[in-house]
């Protein structure tokens, strides 16, 4: 699903980096929240970033960035 960041908040748990992202999905009007490792994400996310969450049943696996162009 087509989404736009809108809070990106590193932190690291037992020396891995993890992001907790809030993000609104497009035609959406309630912002989303997942906490994934960064593994499963670009480098560097940020807030206003337009990407596409893929998600097996309802849980966020992986997060990448949509090409502004």
């Amino acid at each position: 699903m087509r989404a736009v960041l809108y809070a990106v908040q590193p932190y690291e748990l037992h020396g891995t980096l993890y992001y907790a992202l809030r993000y609104l999905v497009d035609g959406q009007e309630e912002l989303r929240e997942a906490r994934i490792s960064h593994d499963m994400a670009y480098a560097t996310p940020q807030p206003g970033d337009r990407v596409d969450i893929h998600a097996i049943l309802g849980i966020v696996d992986r997060v990448t960035k949509l090409d502004e162009g």
